[in-house]
């Protein structure tokens, strides 16, 4: 990121805001006109970043095909930020791409660059030591409220309390689903009857693949929640997939 938008205007560096003791910001000093915007007058805050859509030509195939056939900076593509923040862990934030354009002044003039809307609601800091992902490829099934989703999906990850589902044929965009839908999953290992039906609700959505937050599992014909034991028995059946 070089730059935020503020109110339309950049900020290019970080001496440009003026905070107070606990480090929140107070001020924002626009480097085009010299305005000075309080916090309380911010009404559209956005982030500036390098177009690096050029890099996408050297990717390897599996990963280019997760773009899709356009170009992951098209107005309105979903993309998702994550940086290093310091010994809190990871911090990732949902954005939408609102413009690409070729700045005319500033420090980086001639540049192309994209311009992109944050969803402040999505900002997460985790902690990877308590979070770790680990890969595995188990198909399930994906059901709402009202009905089963269309489609064949397979379990690409599984952290402690989420799973990221991937939609099998590359061909296909996940199905429009909204933060805070309620989600069940029904998982089939095979091993001697070996059968889940997890309630959970959707965190985070992308063309190809979409979080789920696990919070009940179905056991006697109810819903309750996850102890440790199934928790652990859900994770090492599903890591053990196919072996």
């Amino acid at each position: 990121m070089v730059a935020y938008c503020v109110n339309g205007s950049f900020v290019y560096s970080g001496e440009s805001i003026d905070r107070d003791s606990d480090g929140y910001p107070t001020m924002f000093h626009t480097d085009e006109n010299k305005e000075r915007i309080p916090v309380s007058r911010v009404k559209l805050l956005q982030l500036l970043v390098p177009d690096t859509t050029e890099l996408e030509l050297k990717l390897d195939y599996a990963r280019r095909a997760l773009i899709g056939r356009g170009r992951q900076f098209i107005k309105g593509n979903s993309i998702s930020l994550i940086s290093k923040a310091g010994t809190r862990g990871v911090s990732t934030i949902d954005t939408e791409v609102a413009k690409n354009f070729i700045l005319k002044d500033g420090p980086y003039a001639n540049t192309q660059m994209i311009l992109l809307t944050p969803e402040l609601s999505s900002l997460t800091v985790t902690d990877q030591r308590k979070k770790a992902r680990a890969k595995t490829s188990v198909p399930v099934r994906v059901s709402l409220a009202d009905g089963r989703l269309p489609g064949s999906y397979t379990i690409a990850d599984i952290s402690d309390g989420a799973v990221r589902i991937r939609v099998r044929d590359r061909d296909t965009t996940m199905p429009e689903v909204n933060r805070g839908d309620e989600v069940f999953l029904d998982i089939d290992l095979g091993e001697s009857e070996r059968h889940y039906t997890i309630k959970g609700s959707v965190f985070r959505r992308s063309a190809e693949t979409c979080i789920i937050q696990l919070e009940g599992l179905l056991n006697d014909g109810r819903f309750g929640s996850f102890s440790p034991l199934d928790m652990l028995e859900l994770k090492a059946g599903l890591l053990n997939y196919g072996e």
